[in-house]
This record gives C-alpha cells, sequence and structure tokens, in this order.
C-alpha cells in the first residue's frame, strides 16, 4: 500500500549532529514541524529557526511553498529568515571592513530567496544599501556586493524602482 500523499520523507540536517531521517505530514503547521525537529536536537526557542533546502539554492520553506518538497528531499535546519536579516542588518553597519565585507558576500547570496528578502527589506535593508552606494566610500569587492545584493532584493518586486532619486 502506498503511503499517503501528504507524508513526504526527508532528511534534516544541523552542523555538528547526524541528519534525521522524517516523515512530515503536510497537513501539520510547518511551526509544529520546525518545533518537532529542535525538540529531536534539544534546541529551545523553535520561532528562532527554520527549514531550508540543503541544495545550492538554500530557498527557505515556508506555508507557500512547502508542498513542493518532495520524498528524499534534503532539508536544513537553520537560523529564521527574521534573525538572518537582522544579523545581516547589524554586521553590514560594522565598522571592520573584513566583517562588512562578508555580510554583504552573505547578503548577496540570500537576497535570492523572497522570503529572506521580505524580512531584510522591512527592517529598511534597502535604505541602508542606497545610502552604502550613494556615500561613495566604498569601492571594488564591497560595491560589488551592495550592487549584487541590491538588485537580487530589487528583483523580487517588493519595493518599487519609481521609489529612488536620480542619485
Amino acid at each position: 500500500m502506498p503511503p499517503p500523499a501528504d507524508i513526504v520523507k526527508v532528511a534534516i540536517e544541523w552542523p555538528g549532529a547526524y541528519p534525521k531521517l522524517m516523515e512530515i505530514d503536510q497537513k501539520k503547521p510547518l511551526s509544529a514541524i520546525i518545533k518537532e525537529v529542535c525538540d529531536g536536537w534539544s534546541l529551545a526557542n523553535h520561532e528562532y529557526f527554520a527549514l531550508q533546502h540543503a541544495d545550492s539554492s538554500n530557498f527557505y520553506i515556508t506555508e507557500k511553498n512547502r508542498n513542493e518538497i518532495k520524498n528524499g528531499t534534503i532539508l536544513r535546519l537553520t537560523t529564521s529568515p527574521a534573525q538572518n536579516a537582522q544579523q545581516l542588518h547589524e554586521r553590514i553597519q560594522s565598522s571592520s571592513m573584513d566583517a562588512k565585507l562578508e555580510a554583504l558576500k552573505d547578503l548577496a547570496s540570500l537576497s535570492r530567496d523572497v522570503t529572506f528578502a521580505q524580512e531584510f527589506i522591512n527592517l529598511d535593508g534597502i535604505s541602508l544599501l542606497t545610502q552604502m552606494v550613494e556615500s561613495g566610500t566604498d569601492f571594488g569587492d564591497m560595491l560589488s556586493f551592495t550592487l549584487t545584493a541590491f538588485v537580487e532584493l530589487m528583483d523580487h518586486g517588493i519595493v518599487s524602482w519609481d521609489t529612488f532619486s536620480v542619485a
């Protein structure tokens, strides 16, 4: 007898731990599944965590896209998009140029995900990046990653291009 259509068998990774093989009931709320995963690794504050694809896309799993999870998918337990956006927003404003550059590299990569992008934009992240570009003090790799992140964030259509000054 085939398994129910709303049960998906996946592997979930967490750094420093053996992957967990789990059956995800697609009828359960995603927050309940994340809590179950966190409890299995004795991690507190499950609301600070999220699941994302462990492939090269690293896209977050949301209530909207969770039906795309197929049997055999490898997922990763990771920091929630809101937590990640908050941490990157702070790191980008660091006085250390090395820390700022690493934060901008991470931002350029994460900004491809619309879930993360929404959280970063909610923190007024577009204004922060705009100020960095308009100040003209960052050149080379830093400017490159800033502009990459900016374009990735704007490509989601959350913020209109019409909101920017000529500068």
